[in-house]
């Protein structure tokens, strides 16, 4: 017997933002939500609802509302925010209603309030485990909304079995509600020649093969300066024949850092991309030698996947979910010692075979997980979710 399609009534509004790694999921989990024919997809952006996969405006994602109100006094924007947010659940309720939906998925964290079966993605515990790594204001915000998330939660959806294990021990209520979804690489992630990629890295300043990358929002937790550091300790033969790409959005506290690699890429080898545009992305991955990730946290770790989808060999961080997700096809790292990094980079390099294995491993590891099986997965907890609800 054929299921009916699922009105499924989704909170994109992460995509009204500089794309990081929500916003990449809301995009991915869209499109292909909106292609399994099994729901009728129903979007919530920018306080309007929209029918149907949203084609984001790119002014729009220039534009956020928090770097609209960076010029007021920040005591006043906290009331900003719960005036903004109140606005929007006024919104988001009254098209929830004319809409009759079955389910209601919130992608980021904390739902509106609707009286609908609620699905909640906490994509990981940072702001909890490492609130030093978050701004103050997110984190009381976070601390003050989750209870009450997670309480009116039908179902919770989870990126990786290290996230429940987390979410299980700070919230045991919520235990028989959580399941794993991981995430997916898009297909525009796959080996390049050289020719391929020519017109994005010349773009960028870069040479295929030539280079060694690192991806990710310039804030504490992601832990570039770990990359600066162990690249700085390469031998004088490497630092000239490779460079180092920092690729990556500003963050919160990231004036320093930004300061510091504009002074590195004007001294040297170092390339600052800041943020690089979604269409060179495959590219950028595609033609490095190495690709390093020595985050402090992942509930999952996307860009790792990213890079052994493209070819390229991946060297990560031996923390939270990173291992669960890469499993045996990149080199772990301590993200606290830069020394043993650069070494291991430097074997790397030097020794294509090594390379050749860990990029093969990396491809098979990338072929596992697509945004197709996150979608199907991801209705299977919204089914789950209605007959909690006794619909």
């Amino acid at each position: 017997m054929q299921l009916m399609a699922l009105r499924v009534g989704l909170n994109a509004a992460a995509l009204a933002a500089p794309r990081t790694g929500i916003g990449n999921y809301i995009a991915h989990l869209h499109a292909a939500l909106a292609a399994s024919g099994d729901v009728e997809l129903h979007a919530f952006l920018a306080g309007r609802w929209h029918e149907g996969v949203v084609d984001v405006p790119p002014q729009m994602s220039r534009a956020p509302a928090a770097h609209r109100l960076r010029g007021l006094a920040r005591p006043l924007l906290p009331l900003l925010r719960r005036l903004r947010r109140a606005r929007q659940q006024r919104a988001f309720a009254r098209g929830a209603a004319r809409r009759a939906l079955d389910v209601y998925h919130e992608p980021n964290y904390v739902p509106f309030e609707v009286d609908v079966p609620t699905v909640i993605t906490v994509h990981d515990l940072s702001w909890l485990r490492h609130p030093e790594t978050h701004p103050p204001d997110r984190v009381r915000w976070l601390m003050h909304a989750m209870p009450g998330a997670i309480e009116r939660a039908a179902a919770i959806i989870v990126d990786s079995e290290f996230t429940r294990g987390e979410l299980q021990a700070a919230f045991p209520e919520s235990a028989l509600r959580v399941r794993t979804v991981h995430l997916g690489v898009d297909r525009s992630f796959h080996p390049r020649e050289t020719k391929d990629t020519a017109v994005a890295l010349e773009r960028l300043g870069l040479a295929h093969g030539e280079y060694v990358l690192t991806v990710g929002t310039l804030e504490p937790r992601k832990n570039v300066e770990h990359v600066l550091d162990a690249y700085a300790r390469l031998p004088a033969r490497l630092r000239h024949r490779y460079a180092l790409a920092v690729a990556g959005a500003p963050g919160w506290r990231a004036r320093r850092l930004t300061r510091q690699l504009r002074a590195l890429a004007r001294s040297g080898r170092v390339r600052f991309l800041a943020a690089v545009a979604q269409d060179d992305l495959p590219s950028l991955y595609a033609g490095a030698a190495a690709f390093v990730f020595p985050s402090l946290y992942e509930g999952f770790g996307l860009p790792p996947l990213e890079a052994m989808a493209s070819g390229t060999p991946v060297l990560v961080s031996q923390r939270a979910a990173l291992p669960e997700v890469v499993g045996d096809a990149a080199v772990m790292l301590d993200p606290e010692q830069a020394h043993i990094t650069a070494q291991r980079i430097e074997a790397l390099l030097d020794d294509p075979a090594s390379a050749a294995a860990l990029r093969e491993r990396g491809l098979r590891r990338a072929a596992q997980f697509s945004w197709a099986s996150c979608a199907r997965n991801t209705i299977a907890v919204y089914r789950v979710a209605l007959q909690a609800a006794g619909r």
